[in-house]
This record gives structure tokens, C-alpha cells and sequence, in this order.
């Protein structure tokens, strides 16, 4: 029990009769060799990915994770647009002080109506 192979997904011990799957070093008992997403079990021949620690995702799964990951990346914020006069407000604070504490950052934001973020660029 102690030194025998353990299913990578259940940490359980398998015994020496039991059949199991194999992905490269990983070993699963049959009922957990299935997709992490959809808990379909997964059969000879099909498609997965083997994650780093072991886990298993199904080809589907997999490109609709990958493609849901690539729609967010490519969604930016849009581009802040600072009129003359916050301008003119931003320009006078930081040439009177180049890096302004905390505070009147704050103040800043809060007289110009610009985010923190964007004030503190």
C-alpha cells in the first residue's frame, strides 16, 4: 500500500490486478482517467491534453478554454482621452512636485475626475 503505484488523479493506491490507463508517466485508475472540465471519461484513442501535474482535458474542452483565453487577451480597455483643462491640472501638480505622495494623487483624480491609475501615469 505505502510503496505501490497511486492513481495521479485519486492518489489512491491501485492494486497489481486492477486495470488501469497510462498517460506518459501518469497512471489512472479507469474511472479517473476522464476530462477535469467535463468528467468525461476518456477511452482509448481519444484526444486530450496532459496538464503539468497530471490532470487530463479533453480536445474540446482544451480548444474552447484556449479560445475563450485568446477573446479576453485580445479585449483592451478603451483608450482614456484627457481634455486641455485636466491636462493643464496635471502638468502644474507635477511640475510643482514630479512624484506627488498618495494624497495628492487623490486629489488630483478627484479635481480632474480622471482614475487614479491614469493620474498616477
Amino acid at each position: 500500500r505505502r510503496f505501490g503505484t497511486k492513481c495521479t488523479a485519486c492518489q489512491q493506491g491501485i492494486p497489481p490486478t486492477q486495470v488501469v490507463r497510462k498517460a506518459q508517466d501518469f497512471v489512472y485508475h479507469l474511472h479517473c482517467f476522464s476530462c477535469i472540465i467535463c468528467s468525461r471519461q476518456l477511452a482509448t484513442g481519444d484526444e486530450f491534453y496532459l496538464m503539468e501535474d497530471g490532470r487530463l482535458v479533453c480536445k474540446e474542452d482544451y480548444e474552447t478554454a484556449k479560445q475563450n483565453d485568446d477573446s479576453e487577451a485580445g479585449a483592451k480597455r478603451p483608450r482614456t482621452t484627457i481634455t486641455a483643462k485636466q491636462l493643464e491640472t496635471l502638468k502644474n501638480a507635477y511640475k510643482n512636485s514630479p512624484k506627488p505622495a498618495r494624497h495628492v494623487r487623490e486629489q488630483l483624480s478627484s479635481e480632474t475626475g480622471l482614475d487614479m491609475r491614469v493620474v498616477q501615469v
